[in-house]
């Protein structure tokens, strides 16, 4: 059995809906929206693995997110913490997990959506292993909320026969400086697929407004898979890939999904960045605006 935090924020508290069907509720940690990054109101929500039944893909001529029928206050997006406490996902140039990092900018990312007044944003994190079975929970909770995005939050990396090593505060540390930049991930087999791809679209453009560069690495066509996971660039202006069935958070999610590499924690100089306040800011507001256009409450 898996333990899942998901966190529900409202714009200056967060509080629970306790109309949820949660096995275990444990109160944890006190939300406040203020300039300086604070962690919101927590509970633990113990789930027992259930069976998620596979959408089947129906692509849309044109595409029409749900949201944009809904009062913003109701709009329910979701913010996936990619990995676990336990299974960090990639290690970055100084040794950090990606799970921190993930858990930061989601954090920052909640915060944004709330101020912009998207109350009903929630974030889901996992603990233990992050088993095929545990990602099934996570696209579970979104679905049985019937929640409108789907935003799945990672930092991206490479192969550790790919990485150089060198000394960092005494100690060894692996880096690969060749690449950087975003990258975003969308399934064919969402059936929700156009309004992914749609979103995903928005999503870049704002974050390349904000001076943001995409990686193209793991482009199948000008790459070898000695790097890492390779796939076919959907939208090669914007660095957006077809993840084929190597998401199921993504292809199991009954509403759109994006899954968001946010950058190359391997890069040195790109860890640097993504560990400051101001790259979470300017990140969460991209994701912010990117949601309001997509849901056409801009």
């Amino acid at each position: 059995m898996h333990a899942a935090v998901c966190f529900r924020a409202r714009r200056r508290s967060a509080r629970w809906n306790q109309r949820q069907r949660f096995v275990e509720l444990i109160p944890a940690l006190a939300h406040t929206s203020s300039k300086k990054e604070k962690k919101p109101m927590a509970c633990r929500i113990v789930i027992s693995f259930a069976a998620v039944a596979m959408g089947i893909s129906c692509i849309a001529t044109h595409a029409s997110a749900t949201c944009k029928f809904k009062a913003k206050k109701d709009i329910i997006v979701i913010l996936d913490v990619g990995h676990t406490d336990k299974d960090s996902g990639q290690i970055s140039a100084r040794g950090e997990k990606e799970y921190d990092f993930n858990m930061k900018l989601a954090r920052r990312v909640l915060e944004e959506l709330v101020n912009t007044g998207f109350l009903s944003t929630q974030m889901i994190v996992m603990s233990g292993s992050n088993t095929h079975e545990s990602r099934l929970q996570r696209s579970k909770r979104a679905n049985d909320l019937d929640a409108d995005l789907f935003i799945s939050i990672h930092h991206d990396g490479v192969k550790n026969e790919t990485r150089m090593p060198w000394q960092y505060n005494g100690k060894e540390h692996w880096f690969l400086d060749k690449f950087e930049g975003f990258s975003l991930w969308v399934s064919k087999k969402n059936n929700k697929y156009e309004e992914s791809l749609s979103f995903a679209k928005t999503l870049a453009d704002r974050l390349m407004a904000s001076g943001l560069k995409f990686t193209t690495h793991h482009d199948e066509l000008t790459n070898t898979a000695k790097y890492g996971r390779i796939a076919p660039l959907v939208d090669r202006g914007r660095g957006i890939y077809d993840a084929y069935d190597n998401f199921a958070v993504l292809y199991e999610s009954h509403m759109p999904a994006v899954l968001f590499e946010a950058g190359m924690i391997v890069n040195r100089a790109e860890e640097q960045v993504l560990s400051s306040p101001a790259r979470r800011a300017t990140v969460a507001k991209a994701v912010a605006e990117a949601v309001e256009r997509f849901c056409a409450h801009s």
